[in-house]
């Protein structure tokens, strides 16, 4: 691939993140998970991508470190870097779900997003109903209040972007009441999923009121101290996201 088609890519132009380094990293991950550039293909020469991107070399080797970092490529001296097949990607990195997402994730990886969600948040819900503070109950209900500002039952003012703050405040919350360090370390992961997938769910919804009530019952079951309740509910509310992604039949 030449330098020139490097420059023109089919997601567009690349915002910077972070730095210099973090356009090259951003611009080269949506080709690579574009398919513009496939597994065992190697990668523009630095010289190239310097030119073609207006960067430094210290900002497309930072680039290409991060990328190998997370199992896209391979740097090897002189041959430059390699694109890896995708069962070497790190695929709970929330970087790589956020771009696979913004690239329009296939049908199968929205699948396995709501599968793990399956898997994590009905237990976390159950142990919050257990082992949740005052605090930690006044997080997840000031995360419901928002939705409800958000999402109001009735009127046209519906703020989706807020609605998806709220969602991700809540489910975050739950994870945290939940007393396990290790579930609360999913908080990155479930942050990068929900803000592109609840987006989706919430504009694809034809009724906001089931989705406030299914988190109210989320949080009553907590609020009551019924673990088995809280487990339900929560797959319930899991069950409806699935559902506005047209994934209810999927897994």
């Amino acid at each position: 691939m030449t330098a020139h088609s490097v420059n023109s890519t089919k997601t567009g132009a690349p915002k910077t993140r972070g730095g210099l380094h973090r356009k090259v990293v951003d611009h080269l991950a949506m080709q690579i998970i574009g398919g513009e550039f496939v597994a065992g293909q190697s990668l523009p020469v630095e010289a190239d991508l310097c030119e073609a991107m207006g960067v430094g070399r210290s900002s497309v080797r930072e680039a290409m470190r991060v990328l190998a970092d997370k199992g896209m490529v391979v740097v090897r001296p002189r041959t430059g870097a390699r694109v890896l097949e995708r069962a070497s990607w790190r695929r709970l990195d929330p970087d790589l779900i956020g771009w696979m997402l913004k690239a329009g994730a296939d049908r199968e990886f929205l699948a396995d997003l709501v599968e793990a969600r399956r898997i994590v948040e009905p237990a976390a819900a159950a142990l919050a109903a257990e082992r949740a503070s005052g605090a930690d109950l006044a997080r997840i209900d000031t995360a419901l209040d928002a939705m409800r500002r958000a999402l109001p039952e009735s009127g046209n003012k519906r703020d989706v972007i807020a609605a998806v703050e709220a969602d991700v405040a809540f489910h975050k919350a739950v994870l945290v009441a939940s007393g396990n360090s290790v579930l609360e370390e999913f908080e990155i992961i479930i942050d990068a999923a929900l803000r592109a997938a609840f987006r989706l769910s919430t504009e694809m919804s034809h009724s906001f009121a089931p989705t406030i009530s299914a988190h109210v019952n989320v949080y009553e079951a907590i609020r009551m101290r019924d673990a088995a309740g809280a487990q339900s509910a929560m797959t319930g509310l899991l069950n409806m996201a699935a559902k506005d992604l047209g994934l209810d039949a999927e897994k």
